[in-house]
């Protein structure tokens, strides 16, 4: 039987890489993401529109899942975005929209996903944080703390939902070549095919959802291993 995968933001990027790496391994996947188009003509591929951060949509895309498949057994919780500038000069409309996606969007998205886990009694959960959730950027401010409120979710999930046999996996990656960095205020401190793919991050989280029945990777960073400016 095949295991369900839902991913946020499956359309580019990280999350793309993660829908094509589990459907290679007989996954059938459920791509949420506000872009209109489905890129992976796979018939184990499965599009449904949502905005991460309408409460809404999240409920919506875990109902029509659930009566679908009966079941969620891999979430990852890909969707976010970054805008930079120093703090004194930054936009309280970008602070908002950066909150609503990359924190709210993660607490929904895992809110709505816990009743068929728990009742279930399995199930990994896998939310893309950043080495900016563990360090500070200069110009990455916001950016930065909604990745740290990412940390921080998930760590004290982890610590409410283990004994329920749910992993709660924060996956931290370093620079990685998506469309990220097409954002001429995104800082690169290295030329762009020396640092990760979305590939690599991608094969961390399978690894993640992937591993004994009885472990857990509950943080992991993944960095480039040799950048070079």
């Amino acid at each position: 039987m095949r295991k369900i995968a839902v991913i946020t933001g499956a359309s580019k990027g990280i999350g793309r890489a993660c829908s094509e790496i589990f459907l290679k391994n007989n996954y059938t996947v459920v791509n949420a993401s506000r872009t209109d188009i489905n890129p992976l003509k796979n018939k184990n591929c499965h599009f449904i529109k949502t905005d991460v951060s309408s409460e809404k949509d999240v409920k919506r895309l875990f109902e029509k899942v659930i009566k679908e498949f009966n079941r969620v057994d891999v979430l990852i919780c890909n969707a976010g975005f970054g805008r930079f500038s120093n703090l004194a000069d930054s936009k309280t409309e970008d602070f908002d929209e950066m909150f609503a996606v990359n924190v709210k969007g993660v607490y929904l998205c895992n809110r709505y996903v816990l009743k068929s886990m728990l009742n279930k009694k399995s199930g990994t959960i896998i939310n893309i944080s950043s080495i900016a959730g563990k360090n500070g950027i200069a110009t990455a401010s916001v950016y930065s703390a909604t990745k740290h409120a990412v940390m921080g979710l998930s760590s004290s999930l982890m610590s409410e939902v283990r004994k329920d046999n749910i992993r709660v996996v924060a996956v931290c990656p370093g620079s990685v070549d998506t469309n990220f960095f097409d954002d001429p205020s995104a800082l690169l401190s290295a030329r762009r095919n020396t640092i990760l793919s979305a590939k690599d991050v991608a094969e961390v989280c399978f690894l993640s959802a992937n591993l004994p029945q009885n472990a857990v990777m509950n943080e992991v960073e993944i960095r480039p291993l040799n950048p070079v400016k």
